[in-house]
């Protein structure tokens, strides 16, 4: 089992790194290194509710402090783009690390509630310190790579962040850190009776989150040349919401499946439908909640152990 998945990371690395050479248009690579920060932003809270059933609406907040972060101590600091990208990801750390602090006892629609505050905090200040984070205006972020070079060198960074965080997603599923995330998700009370230490790692995963949603917001602008306090509105954490949910909570799997399927589907309601596109969307999360609620996934997973089982066949066991 092990070796499959580690076979199929490793095939989806091959062709996610031989797209760019098939796929011409700037527009689309455009679209594709936007789709990897959603992926960054889907596997990262998807750790948080799907793993650890921690509900936040403060994820895309702390991908804008990440972005801000970065584009301050390029534009202040004149830090490199280089120490930015992970600076940005320890301070969304730090304060994601205060906000699991602030909600230790919280579950559920109290968790929620602190975690929107939170959200609504933080952008606010982002607004009102016009000075330094230039307001509703937001700030423009200096080119990563020669704007000669278009948007490849970017698509690459996004996809070795994107695999970056689903190698580390695959290895902490399969480590205790998983098991004990889990048993929380699953009973917190037995939990800490079995002698987890369930205090600390709430905390833990809430820092590991706002880390991951810190670097994906530091490579949004990059990509994308601006960052402004619209990176962490309720809309957008109810489109990383949506993307999950599409593609599967609490799989591996799911919100990339999820990113790349509203991503596309995004682009395809561009123009006359471009009205119409959270419509479209709120039908399609009320229909795959109604009668897909574990997403994509859960959907082919009994063709996947059809398949598993089809392998099996091809080696009988031989009689001693």
């Amino acid at each position: 089992m092990k070796l499959q998945s580690s076979l199929a990371v490793a095939a989806l690395a091959i062709a996610g790194a031989l797209l760019p050479l098939l796929l011409r248009s700037p527009h689309w690579l455009q679209v594709l290194c936007l789709a990897f920060y959603y992926v960054v932003l889907t596997l990262s809270w998807n750790l948080m509710m799907g793993y650890t059933g921690l509900f936040s609406f403060a994820h895309t907040a702390l991908a804008a402090i990440g972005g801000y972060t970065a584009a301050l101590l390029i534009l202040r600091a004149g830090l490199p783009h280089a120490a930015a990208l992970p600076a940005g990801g320890i301070v969304a750390g730090l304060a994601s690390l205060l906000l699991g602090v602030i909600s230790l006892r919280l579950r559920g629609f109290y968790l929620c509630l602190v975690t929107w505050g939170f959200a609504e905090i933080a952008i606010g200040i982002l607004r009102v310190e016009y000075r330094v984070t230039g307001g509703t205006m937001g700030l423009m972020v200096p080119g990563l790579f020669p704007s000669a070079w278009g948007k490849v060198p970017y698509y690459y960074l996004g996809l070795l962040l994107a695999l970056a965080v689903l190698g580390f997603m695959v290895w902490l599923s399969r480590s205790r850190i998983g098991l004990y995330l889990r048993s929380i998700r699953d009973d917190e009370l037995a939990s800490e009776v079995l002698g987890v230490h369930t205090v600390f790692w709430k905390v833990f995963c809430f820092t590991v989150c706002g880390f991951w949603a810190g670097v994906g917001g530091a490579y949004y602008a990059y990509v994308v040349g601006v960052v402004d306090p619209n990176m962490g509105s309720l809309s957008e954490m109810g489109k990383v919401i949506l993307m999950v949910i599409i593609g599967g909570m609490g799989t591996i799997p799911g919100p990339v499946v999820g990113t790349l399927l509203v991503m596309v589907l995004s682009e395809f309601l561009r123009g006359r439908l471009a009205a119409m596109s959270m419509l479209i969307f709120a039908v399609i999360l009320i229909i795959v909640m109604r009668f897909l609620p574990g997403g994509i996934m859960a959907a082919l997973r009994p063709l996947l152990s059809l398949a598993k089982r089809s392998q099996g066949s091809d080696h009988p066991v031989r009689p001693s």
